[in-house]
């Protein structure tokens, strides 16, 4: 033990902090890559999830605008899907492919997907 704390605490969770920032990194990067491009249909991320929504059968979601970036995501207990500012009303590929991922996790609730639920 080094100042009472035990080394074997970092040898395991220093790579997975490492990890978690690497892949935060590149979650931005690509981001903001892609969100210089827009959608030939000129949809935007809120217009997006409505459509896989309605296209899934579901109706009680609502889609919510928050501040933030890439804050985005579902919340089961009150069956919202929270876009944030930066992908709410954008039409670029980054802002429909976060909206689209976050309209699935409404579906996967919809449908009691059982991994979902852990």
């Amino acid at each position: 033990m080094f100042y009472g704390f035990d080394i074997y605490y970092f040898i395991l969770i220093l790579p997975a902090l490492l990890f978690g920032l690497w892949a935060q990194s590149q979650v931005n990067t690509n981001f903001q890559k892609y969100s210089r491009i827009g959608t030939m249909r000129g949809m935007t991320g809120a217009q997006a999830a409505e459509y896989i929504l309605q296209k899934n059968g579901i109706y009680n979601v609502s889609i919510n605008q928050i501040s933030g970036h890439l804050s985005d995501h579902f919340n089961p207990k009150t069956n919202a899907i929270n876009l944030s500012e930066s992908v709410y009303n954008s039409t670029s590929i980054a802002a429909i492919g976060v909206a689209a991922h976050e309209a699935g996790h409404a579906v996967q609730h919809a449908v009691d997907y059982k991994p979902i639920r852990i």
